[in-house]
Parts: structure tokens; sequence; C-alpha cells
């Protein structure tokens, strides 16, 4: 059953406003910057929720917690002017910081429900493996902020809103694949705008395995795994399909 059809949402290239909630400065663009800048070139407005200040990097020079966030704060911006990126919003928790995923939450739906989003994206926190808090914590909150937004009895205080989608990256189940062929060279551009966080001997090493995922990708996207070209994936949900779903690993 395709659920998003049956709703008459529209494709992911489709929407007109997304809001990308990122657990540290340089995950959208790791991520899904080859979308972001498809979409931004289509008009779509982007705002970007960065929720900490990356101040537990140990690539930047810096020892000062508050000297490091503002090099990836500036980062971040550059990346962001890069990829066409409308407005940022940070958050500033601490990197690895004790918040809980109940404090994020409380945090985003009041920014969701003033956005008013077609879309967001976030990182999939149900990754296997997946153990870093910040992700885990990031992506939980994102999608419960999903099912909550539009919930004016246990969240009072602003205007309800029924966000219609979410994508999901850095998933290991896709179900979406976005052609980002001709887009590749930007979106390593804008990884690169991290400087503290890529620009360094291992970045080869890096890039490769970038090029090799994407490719993998790719083939999936053609149905073809000789095909030549570079794509993003994500796992693109409804609100329908965050709540006693259990068919939704397979949507």
């Amino acid at each position: 059953m395709d659920i998003r059809r049956i709703l008459g949402l529209p494709d992911v290239l489709e929407v007109k406003k997304i809001v990308c909630v990122q657990p540290h400065p340089d995950d959208n663009e790791v991520g899904a910057a080859g979308t972001i800048y498809e979409l931004a070139q289509r008009g779509c407005e982007i705002v970007y929720i960065t929720v900490t200040d990356g101040r537990g990097s140990g690539s930047t020079g810096e020892i000062e917690p508050e000297a490091i966030a503002a090099i990836r704060r500036q980062e971040r911006l550059a990346a962001g002017d890069i990829l066409g990126v409308s407005k940022h919003i940070a958050l500033d928790l601490p990197d690895m910081g004790n918040y809980t995923e109940e404090e994020l939450l409380a945090k985003l739906i009041p920014i969701i429900r003033e956005e008013k989003p077609d879309m967001l994206f976030t990182v999939d926190p149900w990754m296997p493996y997946e153990a870093h808090p910040d992700h885990i914590k990031t992506g939980k909150a994102v999608a419960s902020a999903m099912l909550f937004s539009s919930n004016e009895i246990l969240f009072p205080g602003s205007k309800p809103y029924d966000v219609p989608q979410i994508a999901f990256y850095a998933t290991s189940h896709p179900n979406t694949f976005i052609d980002v062929t001709s887009h590749w060279e930007t979106k390593m551009a804008s990884i690169l705008a991290h400087k503290s966080q890529f620009d360094h001997v291992n970045w080869p090493l890096v890039k490769g395995y970038f090029d090799y995922q994407a490719v993998q990708m790719y083939g999936k996207l053609k149905q073809d795994p000789e095909a030549k070209g570079y794509a993003e994936a994500f796992k693109v949900l409804t609100s329908h399909q965050l709540h006693f779903f259990p068919s939704a690993l397979y949507s």
C-alpha cells in the first residue's frame, strides 16, 4: 500500500518548504546536500535547525569549547550559503550534552509549527549500530515532533500544525533515491566548507567512501548495478507510518 500516493502527497523534489534538523553542523551536508541543493534550485525554501554547537570536535585545532563552537558555526553558515539555505536556527545544545529527547522535542515543536514545512529531513535514529547519542536523540525527537506538532492538548501554546512527510537520511532501509549526479561536486564543496572536519589528510579516503556509497545508491535508483552516477537515499514516511505501523520498515 502506497500511503503517500493515497494521501496525494508530493514527491520529495516537488515540496515547497523543508526543515532539515541535524544533530551536528555538518550532518545535513553529508546526508542530503545534493537533494537540498536541487530543491533550492527549484525554489524550495530550506530551513536548517542545528541541534548542537559542535563543541565536541577535536579537529579544529582549538581547545576552548567556545572557540570550537564559533569555528563550526562559521563553517555551517558557509556550507549553507553553497546550498542555498534560506534560514538557520541554532539550538546550541552542547555536543554530547545531557539534554534529553523530551527537552529537544519541546524545543522543536514550536519551531515546526511556526515554519510549517511540507517535509522534515533528519538522520535515521533507527539505523542499525548507530551509537551516537546526539543522532539517536535528534532523529527520535524529530519523528516525535512530527507526530505531536498537531496535538494542542499535550503541547499547548502555539497553533497546531500537521507535518505531511519526513525524509530520514543516513538510513539502512531507504525507499526513495534522488539522482544528484549533476550536483555531486556542489555536495563535495559544501562538505569541504566544514574545513575543520574534512579538509585534512584523510579526505581522499572519506571522499572515496562518499563516492562509493552514492554510486551504489544510483545503481539502485536505476535498477542497474553498472549504471554510472550518484544518488542520495532516504526513508520517506508519513506521520501515519510512525505509530503502530509494523510494515513501515518495508514501506
